[in-house]
């Protein structure tokens, strides 16, 4: 409503947009920076960074409807894409399904001590070396035939001089995100839950008329989104009480241990197994309510750290956002747009897929080794 993510991003593009490459490094910056207090992938990759990348690859002169979706926009568009999962990963924030993840956690007996701060340490280092390898491999994957973009600083500038000085709004919403992570990050020095922060933003927010109850009542995709996690967390909530998710976890884990698999090798076929499952789903948030809970306990169970559990799994259903056009809630969105074929898409979807778990795997499990989780 305000701009801020639409400012943010513009003044990236014109700092960084004379080439296709940086471009895309660009877009990939600024949404690592929106998601800390943007905690909807779906809006942000959908409402703010697709709009961009399609602006800017249609002033290039690669339109889909012209047949010129190659020049630029094919290559911005996927690594735009492809760049949400991680953004999502590396803030608490990023996501929606994050949160929920945490309730489900914390249902089979696993708190996060300082959620937010714990979450952004770990995370940080794999999600920032996956988003800036991101756009090389998008650009091996689908090279584009324009690599020089002069008109895209020109046109953010445009666009930023249209929308004129940082207004009101924009200024509180910038203030009110930076104390809500300065809280968030704080919170076991502050001793204030995130929930209070997140109402304390929100009631900023009220106060100043940045956002109203009418905003509130339209955003009918959070409201879903709390009804199906009320929904969802309650599900959750009975299956362990009955007993059937330990049932379910400890059936498979004795069959992955009577394999001979040590915690390492067990840990990998149950995260590929996790990932693979999701070709079954349209929505993160449906595979993260049905199977997280089975799989963190089956992880635990034969041999997984039971942080690293929680964290990679929660990773996982981030990133696997990107498998097929209907993963996730932005992938119609940047789908539709025609700049990817079909093929194309399932091809770049697996690629991406394979790219990330050994980024996470390889670097994620060193720095998280050095951090003393392993």
């Amino acid at each position: 409503k305000t701009g801020l993510g639409d400012r943010i991003a513009f003044n990236v593009v014109r700092a960084v947009g004379g080439t296709t490459l940086g471009l895309a490094y660009g877009l990939n910056a600024a949404e690592a920076i929106v998601a800390a207090g943007m905690p909807s992938s779906a809006a942000r990759a959908a409402g703010i960074f697709y709009p961009i990348a399609d602006s800017v690859a249609k002033a290039s002169g690669s339109d889909p409807a012209q047949g010129t979706e190659k020049k630029t926009g094919r290559f911005l568009v996927q690594s735009a894409f492809q760049a949400t999962g991680n953004s999502a990963s590396l803030w608490l924030t990023g996501a929606a399904q994050n949160m929920l993840v945490l309730r489900l956690a914390s249902q089979i007996g696993y708190d996060m001590p300082s959620p937010f701060k714990t979450w952004l340490v770990a995370c940080s280092v794999p999600a920032l070396v996956a988003m800036a390898l991101t756009p090389l491999l998008a650009f091996k994957l689908l090279p584009p035939e324009v690599k020089q973009t002069p008109e895209a600083p020109e046109a953010a500038r445009a666009k930023l001089s249209a929308m004129g000085p940082m207004s009101r709004d924009e200024l509180v919403m910038a203030l009110t995100l930076l104390g809500m992570v300065t809280l968030w990050a704080g919170a076991s020095v502050f001793h204030i839950p995130p929930v209070v922060t997140a109402l304390l933003g929100l009631c900023t927010l009220m106060l100043f008329g940045t956002v109203t109850w009418a905003d509130c009542v339209n955003e009918k995709g959070a409201w879903t989104t709390f009804t199906w996690f009320a929904i969802l967390v309650g599900m959750s909530a009975m299956l362990n009480k009955l007993g059937i998710v330990k049932w379910l976890a400890s059936t498979i884990s004795s069959r992955i241990v009577s394999l001979g698999l040590t915690a390492g090798p067990a840990f990998v076929v149950l995260s590929i197994m996790y990932t693979a499952a999701h070709y079954l789903f349209a929505s993160q948030v449906a595979h993260v309510g049905a199977l997280y809970q089975p799989f963190a306990v089956m992880m635990i169970q034969t041999g997984t750290p039971p942080m690293v559990a929680v964290l990679a799994l929660a990773v996982v259903s981030n990133i696997f956002g990107s498998l097929t056009p209907y993963a996730s809630a932005q992938a119609p969105v940047f789908y539709g747009g025609g700049y990817v074929t079909q093929a194309e898409w399932y091809r770049s979807g697996a690629v991406f897929m394979v790219f990330n778990l050994l980024v996470w795997g390889v670097v994620g499990g060193a720095w998280w080794k050095a951090l003393g989780m392993l």
